[in-house]
C-alpha cells in the first residue's frame, strides 16, 4: 500500500495549518509535563493535588487536540468541504475507501465471499486462509499512493481489517457470517466512524509526527500520538448516534451519501464540537 512514504502536505504554509502545528506542539507539551509529573512527583505536593494537576494536563490535551483537528480541517477547505470529498488535501480519499469498503461489506453479505471473490478474478474460498483473503482485500481496496491523502485512507483501512482479522477464523469460516452481522447490524455504522477517526488520526501524524520528533524528541511525540488517537477513537465511540443504516443501498449515491453525512458529524465530535 506504500503508507510508509513521506509527503509534502499539501496545505503546509496555510495560516490555519500553522495553527494546528502549534497546538500539537503545545500538546507534546503538555503530554511532556504529564509524563514527569508520573514518574517524578513533586515530594512537597500532596496526592491530591498531583491528581489536580494530572486531571488539567489531560483537559488541556484534549481540548488542544480539538484545535489541531479543527485548524487542520479549516486549512484543507472547511468541514463541508472535506466531508463532501470535495479537498484534495484532506477527504477525498478517505471518503473513497470508505465508501468501498462499505460496498463490498455489502456485497459479500448480499452474495457470500466465494461467490465474490469469483467475481474478481481470485477464485474460490476454499483452501485460502483468513490472513490471504484480507491480504486480496487491502489490495482491492487501496489507494494507489500519491499524496498523504491516500496514505491516511489505506491506514485507516489497514486498522479496520485487522479488527475483522481478529473476528475472522483463521480458516475464513466464518467470514460470510461476520459479514452478515455487520450489514444486519448498527456494526457497519461502527466501521465507518471508526475509519473516519483513524483516517483524520493519519492525516495529523502524517503532517505533523516529524516536527514534534525534531521539536520534542521520539519518545515524547510517539507518547503524544497514541495519546491523541486514543482520545480521537473515544470521542468517535462517545458520540455513536446508533441510527439505523441496515436497509441502505451501500453500492449507490445513498451509500455515499450516508458516508458523507457521518464524516461530517465526526469531524464535528472531533474538532470539538466547533466548525
Amino acid at each position: 500500500m506504500g503508507t510508509s512514504h513521506r509527503h509534502t502536505p499539501g496545505i503546509a504554509g496555510e495560516p490555519n495549518w500553522g495553527k494546528a502545528s502549534s497546538a500539537l506542539t503545545n500538546v507534546a507539551k503538555t503530554e511532556e509535563k504529564s509524563e514527569q509529573l508520573t514518574n517524578n512527583p513533586p515530594t512537597n505536593v500532596s496526592n491530591k493535588q498531583i491528581a489536580k494537576r494530572q486531571t488539567n494536563y489531560s483537559k488541556s490535551i484534549t481540548k488542544g487536540y480539538h484545535h489541531a483537528v479543527r485548524n487542520l480541517v479549516r486549512a484543507a477547505g472547511g468541514r463541508t468541504k472535506v466531508s463532501s470529498g470535495s479537498s484534495r488535501a484532506l477527504g477525498r480519499a478517505g471518503i473513497y475507501v470508505a465508501s468501498a469498503l462499505a460496498s463490498t461489506i455489502a456485497a459479500i453479505a448480499q452474495k457470500g465471499l466465494n461467490n465474490w471473490l469469483s467475481e474478481k478474478g481470485f477464485g474460490s474460498s476454499a483452501g485460502k486462509t483468513c490472513i490471504e483473503i484480507l491480504h486480496f482485500l487491502r489490495e482491492y481496496l487501496s489507494c494507489d499512493v500519491v499524496g498523504m491523502d491516500d496514505t491516511a485512507a489505506n491506514e485507516a483501512l489497514e486498522y479496520i481489517l485487522d479488527k475483522f482479522e481478529d473476528k475472522i477464523d483463521e480458516d475464513a469460516s466464518n467470514f460470510d457470517e461476520v459479514m452478515k452481522t455487520t450489514m444486519s447490524t448498527s456494526e457497519i455504522n461502527e466501521v465507518i466512524d471508526e475509519y473516519m477517526g483513524m483516517y483524520v488520526y493519519s492525516h495529523l501524524s502524517q503532517d505533523f509526527k516529524e516536527k514534534l520528533e525534531h521539536e520534542r524528541g521520539t519518545t515524547i511525540t510517539t507518547a503524544t500520538l497514541e495519546e491523541i488517537k486514543d482520545l480521537i477513537m473515544d470521542d468517535v465511540h462517545r458520540g455513536y448516534n446508533g441510527h439505523t443504516s441496515s436497509t441502505i443501498d451501500w453500492t449507490g449515491k445513498e451509500g455515499k451519501d450516508f458516508i458523507q453525512h457521518e464524516f461530517n458529524r465526526i469531524i464535528y465530535i472531533i474538532s470539538g464540537n466547533e466548525d
